[in-house]
């Protein structure tokens, strides 16, 4: 196993083994916009599908697929501390064949060609060689299946302070995506949909704990989307990029 992959299991392996993983941070306090566009589109593309949850931890979208209605879904993750862990979670839907997991490298995936109908993930892609992850992604989704992946982005510079102010809370083989690594899905997906999301709306956090806080913040993600639709260039500098991928192509054809 490669040494970048094996610091990402050793490092996942020993902060679910220990319990020390950041599970809440007031970043996450902003996420609502993003959160709700995500779920939304799992409840509405799940219902009856095969499912694939790339990267699943301890399987943080399984309770809204098993609501969606999900034919069944599979969880992967290269740490087997973590699918231990899912595991114990879920053992009644696990037993029930609803749901099952794997420990697996997202890189080379186990499975057969055209297998799933929808495949999912938050923040998995930005731990991988992306040009591996994208080939077997297309590979695995069925012809008309979709895949959308919600991922932090790298070209905000006070964002960018921050995580370097802060490295313990991430692995150092972490690149949060730029333009290019989005646009590179192209090369295996004759369709990309990008949606951006957390500009201003960063600057609510410091009023977390004050009442108004949610107007404030829904008022700051509006101007957020009002600025994407106008300005394409600013885009790159939001926190947050959801992606979504269809119409697979057959790269080896």
């Amino acid at each position: 196993m490669q040494k970048r992959k094996q610091r990402e299991r050793a490092f996942h392996n020993k902060s679910f083994a220990e319990g020390t993983r950041v599970k809440t941070h007031k970043y996450y306090l902003v996420s609502k916009q993003d959160t709700e566009f995500y779920d939304n589109f799992l409840k509405t593309n799940a219902e009856g599908k095969s499912v694939l949850e790339y990267g699943c931890g301890t399987g943080s979208l399984i309770n809204l697929l098993l609501g969606a209605r999900a034919k069944k879904t599979t969880g992967i993750d290269i740490s087997e501390v973590v699918i231990g862990q899912a595991k114990q979670k879920y053992e009644k839907e696990v037993a029930a064949g609803k749901v099952s997991f794997q420990v697996m490298d997202a890189e080379a995936l186990e499975f057969s060609d055209s297998t799933f109908d929808l495949i999912c993930g938050k923040s998995i892609l930005h731990h991988l060689d992306l040009q591996k992850c994208y080939a077997e992604i297309s590979r695995v989704l069925k012809s008309e299946g979709k895949a959308i992946f919600l991922e932090p982005l790298g070209h905000n510079p006070i964002i960018n302070l921050y995580r370097k102010v802060t490295p313990k809370l991430r692995t150092v083989d972490e690149h949060p995506l730029l333009q290019p690594d989005m646009h590179l899905a192209s090369k295996y997906f004759q369709q990309v949909e990008l949606h951006y999301f957390r500009l201003t709306s960063i600057f609510a956090i410091p009023f977390r704990k004050f009442g108004f806080f949610s107007p404030l913040l829904q008022r700051l993600d509006a101007f957020d989307q009002f600025l994407f639709r106008r300005a394409a260039f600013i885009r790159k500098f939001a926190r947050i990029a959801i992606m979504i991928l269809s119409k697979p192509r057959n790269t080896n054809a």
